[in-house]
């Protein structure tokens, strides 16, 4: 992290402190008497978001959510009782009740025939390495009893950010974006001598989103809390037939991290006007060049959802026979890492969306690495599926809120850079595609197949960019379909970074899984030069 631009963090909020009294007693009262044959954990969290969009109708929200959940491993089961009532009588008699419920059948009904889990202490933790940014929160020596807090950092004070700077915002960003449209459609259509000529957008919608997170957890021998302060932004404009493009921006950090560069501006305000003179593409195999955002979706679809734990344990994915039969999937390039601890990334001083310091099993962020130069490693793993499989737990168990199921979910999942710049890259193409801007993607974990959308494509022509773009052949976005085996030997080269611990751009982004809980994940890597991709 640089310490010069990122200097603070979120501390934990004292209209918590309550609560967080509360929680380890409601562990003891679970758990007391039985740590041999149950392993029990509170988890608390409250999420406080505002937003502000701005198109020919205005909106703006603001919302408040908080929650607990009481967690019981007995005889390898877990089992959950969850609340928003959050007064201290009221929990007590819940934790008793789910004490009960627990005794009753277990002590009287059923042997215990599997041992508890026992969980990590902080001494165990710290001797198997944490990234720096968790290292330099922890004080020395702690204990059960240490109230430990990791924050965020952040350039700018989330508690200056309200509903009034961000509408002010959106509304500049929509008039500024407008003005440069038509700056821009002026100029060409008097170069053009009114020849085939651009029309004005009729719409750029815009919004900027703010959200604080604050987890507790607390077992046997950990008490530890996370402030997490994620901001996202993003525009686009729309022209009179309906095409349309757009930026986004965001990641873990204050409203410093959605600044639009010139780029971007003109990714939103250009670009858009020129689709409407797009070519479509012939359907066939052409080679292309993915930029972070296409190259995210490919990973995150590829080896993403195989390498969940509970697709392994479920018997929903390819991947597990993959491993054990030591199969090749990839050439020597494809490298794909899961890792919540990413704290700054390619040019960037911040993170992306999916990071955290620990997950909502209190496991610590760690890297893993899922694909290994093609060669499949074990799959991310919550505690459910790392008890299961036989694996190490990870990071990796997620929820989308105290309402919501536990799950073995992606994080930031990502290519590895390679030696390359994007103009090497491009010079290397007789004839391709690039293809910057993602559009969604889908995989099949048991068949081993995936396809990732690209909201247009740059034509490459003789190692340059020609200035052409091509949307699909319907006039809508491209699709880019592969079995995952196929695509991963085609790798020829990638882009390099400027990141010291060789972390490419992460993009924002999100995940929906199973019957859609939505999560936040990053995904991301470098340019890739792909030897040919069915596109259509």
């Amino acid at each position: 992290m640089n310490n010069q631009i990122m200097k603070k963090r979120i501390g934990f909020p004292k209209h918590l402190d309550k609560i967080r009294r509360i929680m380890p007693n409601l562990v003891s009262i679970l758990e007391s008497g039985k740590e041999n044959c149950r392993y029990c954990f509170a988890w608390f969290e409250e999420n406080k978001s505002i937003q502000s969009s701005c198109a020919q109708i205005e909106s703006s929200t603001e919302s408040l959510d908080r929650g607990i959940v009481l967690r019981a491993l007995v005889n390898g089961i877990h089992y959950e009782r969850s609340t928003n009532q959050l007064d201290e009588a009221f929990l007590i008699k819940m934790a008793k009740d789910f004490r009960f419920f627990l005794d009753q059948k277990y002590d009287e009904h059923y042997a215990y025939q599997v041992h508890s889990y026992t969980p990590s202490t902080w001494s165990e933790e710290l001797s198997r390495g944490l990234d720096e940014e968790l290292v330099a929160q922890i004080p020395k020596n702690p204990d059960a009893k240490t109230l430990v807090h990791f924050g965020a950092s952040y350039e700018i004070d989330p508690n200056q950010t309200d509903i009034h700077s961000l509408k002010e915002m959106t509304r500049k960003l929509r008039s500024d974006l407008f003005e440069r449209s038509k700056k821009f459609v002026r100029e060409h259509n008097q170069a053009l001598k009114n020849e085939d000529v651009f029309e004005d957008l009729v719409e750029i919608q815009n919004f900027v989103n703010q959200e604080i997170k604050i987890h507790i957890f607390v077992d046997r021998y950990k008490n530890m809390s996370q402030s997490l302060l994620l901001t996202c932004g993003g525009a686009f404009g729309v022209t009179k037939i309906g095409r349309q493009s757009r930026s986004l921006k965001g990641g873990l950090g204050g409203l410093e991290v959605i600044k639009f560069s010139d780029r971007d501006l003109d990714e939103v305000s250009c670009t858009s006007v020129k689709l409407d003179k797009a070519e479509f593409l012939k359907p066939g195999r052409y080679q292309v060049i993915t930029g972070s955002d296409v190259t995210g979706v490919i990973a995150h679809e590829a080896f993403g959802h195989t390498q969940e734990g509970d697709t392994w344990m479920k018997g929903r994915s390819i991947a597990k026979k993959l491993h054990e039969d030591k199969i090749k999937v990839g050439n020597d390039q494809a490298t794909i890492i899961n890792n919540p601890a990413v704290f700054n990334m390619d040019k960037k001083n911040y993170g992306p969306n999916g990071s955290y310091f620990f997950d909502h099993e209190g496991m610590f962020a760690r890297s893993q690495k899922i694909l290994d130069q093609g060669m499949l490693s074990l799959p991310m793993a919550d505690l459910a599926s790392s008890i299961k499989l036989s694996v190490p737990r990870m990071a990796n168990g997620k929820r989308e809120s105290w309402r919501r199921p536990l799950m073995a979910r992606q994080t930031n999942t990502y290519f590895t850079p390679g030696d390359k710049t994007l103009d090497e890259l491009i010079a290397m193409v007789k004839y391709g595609f690039l293809a910057r801007l993602s559009q969604g993607g889908m995989e099949d974990p048991k068949g081993g197949s995936l396809t990732a959308g690209a909201s247009y494509f740059e034509e490459i022509s003789n190692g340059k960019l020609t200035g052409k773009l091509f949307l699909g052949p319907s006039g809508g976005h491209i699709e880019l379909s592969d079995p995952v085996f196929t695509l991963l030997e085609k790798i020829i080269a990638k882009s390099k970074t400027s990141n010291p611990d060789n972390i490419p751009d992460i993009k924002f982004g999100g995940c929906g899984k199973y019957h859609k809980e939505g999560v936040d994940a990053g995904c991301g890597g470098p340019y890739i030069l792909w030897k040919d991709i069915n596109c259509g």
